[in-house]
């Protein structure tokens, strides 16, 4: 999937901020927004567009998008000029047509509110979570036109810097972990025909009954580990389970990760839960062969590959 370019440009300024020493060039990941009108202006002037607030809105009566104003202002330009003017009126455009519907400007608004989230900058999440009601409401008006629902979410992805079936499915953890669990179900409920990682909804959703119904969300855990979900998944299945859940049925998710290790900071991984479980059953026996085992291989590099007598040599504990 080819991202649209004001969604290429926001990753590279997001990837940039957690990865200082990748090498861009300043325009590729300067945040706009900090910036003041007549600095985008001047901006502008760099490349003979003299253009101020009033003759800009002109152009802007012409047009239903940035990327048109781009198009109508300098379509004749080199490609990186063009790119370099794009993102500055696409800001302008923020600014100043915001009252003029783009799927683009709304989904840079979620980008920018989803990094503020990340990045611990929100006093509160009062406008993320309006932008997620925006983005239900275009998905389901999508879908009402006849678009197939996902085929619609994917749509919505190209403009898009985030990842956004990671970041719901983030969020609603969050929610989740918050005791905010009514409008985590609102969540769940409302984008689950949408996205792609549904096993991973299904979990949101075991989470979400365990405190009312631990046996109808140790059934969902099951019939998602018999899809057999990626290893990622399965470790937070089992993360979430150390403490709740059907003890037999811990374990028997527990071997079945085994079995699906390939690094040596997975089995680490799984063998803390395992230590963490039977502490929590205060089953010393137990406990103490897991701590032993782990022990043993603490000087174990990360990144090494994990060989069947190592998977075996957890498998027979467990048995």
């Amino acid at each position: 999937m080819q991202l649209q370019t004001k969604a290429l440009y926001n990753l590279v300024r997001f990837t940039s901020h957690y990865n200082p020493s990748q090498k861009v060039k300043k325009w590729q990941s300067e945040n706009l927004r900090d910036l003041d009108d007549k600095k985008l202006f001047e901006k502008l002037k760099k490349f003979n567009l003299n253009l101020d607030k009033e003759t800009f809105l002109q152009y802007g009566s012409q047009i239903d998008s940035p990327e048109e104003l781009a198009e109508l202002i300098a379509a004749e330009l080199e490609n990186e000029d063009k790119d370099q003017i794009y993102l500055v009126l696409f800001e302008l455009y923020r600014r100043f047509l915001s009252d003029k519907r783009s799927l683009s400007i709304f989904c840079d608004e979620l980008d920018h509110q989803i990094f503020l989230y990340d990045t611990h900058q929100l006093k509160n999440d009062e406008l993320l979570q309006n932008a997620l009601d925006n983005l239900k409401n275009i998905l389901d008006s999508s879908f009402d036109l006849g678009t197939p629902q996902k085929k619609a979410f994917k749509h919505l992805l190209q403009y898009l810097a985030h990842d956004l079936d990671n970041f719901l499915f983030d969020y609603i953890h969050d929610q989740i972990d918050a005791q905010n669990e009514v409008y985590a179900f609102d969540l769940v409920d409302g984008f689950y025909p949408y996205i792609e990682k549904n096993l991973w909804f299904d979990f949101l959703k075991a989470k979400l009954l365990a405190s009312k119904d631990i046996t109808a969300s140790n059934g969902i855990i099951e019939k998602i580990i018999d899809e057999n979900p990626n290893l990622e998944l399965q470790l937070r299945i089992l993360y979430f389970m150390v403490d709740r859940g059907d003890r037999n049925l811990f374990l028997k998710i527990a071997k079945r990760t085994a079995q699906h290790l390939k690094k040596e900071r997975e089995l680490k991984h799984l063998l803390e839960l395992l230590q963490d479980f039977y502490l929590r059953l205060d089953n010393d026996k137990m406990e103490i062969k897991i701590s032993n085992l782990l022990k043993q291989r603490l000087k174990i590099h990360d990144e090494k590959a994990l060989k069947k007598l190592d998977i075996d040599e957890l498998l027979k504990i467990l048995s």
